[in-house]
């Protein structure tokens, strides 16, 4: 049986389809902000008992170029710490902050941060046919 799994998002686009995929046993965690708030918020859960289930810096895409990133974590059984996924999401949270300090994420038109939202979406329905198969 899956343990809840959290899908914390910023993603418009995965937010409207949860709805639609039958996720009895996750939960959505909304960000109204940029990758950089989705990746504190991950971060925090992590030092909180949970681990990362998917990557924060999944793609190629750099994350000082995305506005969006959706990210699955799950508790941990018995409260322990999974240091692996506090190192994971330290590193890149740290990552994404150098990038976007030596270059800030441009400010796009919305064809293209419905590109990139589509691109974030196809990564969470990849991790969705990867727990229904």
């Amino acid at each position: 049986m899956l343990r809840q799994r959290l899908i914390i998002t910023n993603n418009p686009l995965v937010r409207d389809a949860i709805p639609d995929t039958r996720l009895s046993l996750h939960n959505l965690i909304w960000i109204d902000g940029c990758t950089e708030e989705v990746l504190t918020e991950v971060r925090n859960y992590c030092h909180k008992f949970h681990r990362l289930i998917t990557h924060p810096l999944t793609g190629s895409i750099k994350p000082n170029q995305t506005p969006y990133k959706t990210v699955i974590i799950a508790a941990n059984d018995k409260n322990l710490i999974d240091y692996e996924s506090i190192l994971t999401s330290e590193m890149s949270l740290s990552k994404t902050l150098d990038m976007l300090t030596n270059k800030p994420r441009p400010i796009y038109n919305q064809s293209v941060l419905t590109d990139f939202a589509v691109i974030d979406l196809a990564f969470f329905q990849s991790y969705l046919e990867t727990i229904h198969h």
